[in-house]
């Protein structure tokens, strides 16, 4: 969706509160998120779940979708100079030194879709599998279990018999 500057959404009267996008210094999203809500802000930031690698085990954890970039609900007429001296936050991000609003249909779409998005899960045993790449692609398997960080075990029924794949990750998905 492209920001209109001409659009009603962002056409509000001065001294309604609308959306603005915060940069944050690195890595500190979520220390600049808590340091504005603690001040009495209104802040937003969108996350997905994600599945990471660790130590060898998959694990399930919340990422920012636009890492480095919160979410903030201003009044128009004033009030940067607070944000900008939050521990965490490195600066409103600005158009010709003046913040642009963000249409709030752009932020509820967002906040609508990251309370609805359910990342896929990681293969469970038994679920069909599809093999995307080499010489058996096309072919259907049944997901066994991981194999250290990269690779999937799977079965392939082959020859009136289930024979034992191991494959790279990325050479299959969920059927």
């Amino acid at each position: 969706m492209m920001l209109d500057p001409s659009s009603s959404a962002m056409n509000t009267a001065a001294g309604q509160d609308a959306w603005y996008v915060v940069q944050c210094r690195a890595n500190q999203n979520y220390r600049a998120r808590e340091n504005l809500e603690n001040q009495g802000f209104t802040c937003f930031l969108p996350e997905l779940s994600v599945e990471r690698l660790r130590a060898g085990r998959r694990i399930q954890r919340e990422e920012p979708l636009f890492p480095g970039y919160l979410f903030i609900r201003l009044d128009r007429a004033g009030g940067w100079h607070t944000v900008r001296s939050t521990r965490g936050v490195q600066k409103l991000v600005t158009f010709g030194n003046q913040p642009v609003p963000v249409p709030d249909q752009v932020v509820e779409e967002l906040q609508t879709r990251t309370e609805s998005q359910h990342q896929e899960q990681a293969y469970a045993p038994g679920d069909t599998l599809r093999i995307e790449n080499g010489p058996f692609k096309d072919l259907e398997a049944v997901f066994q279990r991981f194999d250290g960080q990269e690779r999937v075990i799977v079965l392939m029924g082959m020859l009136h018999k289930q024979h034992q794949l191991t494959l790279s990750i990325k050479d299959v998905s969920r059927h």
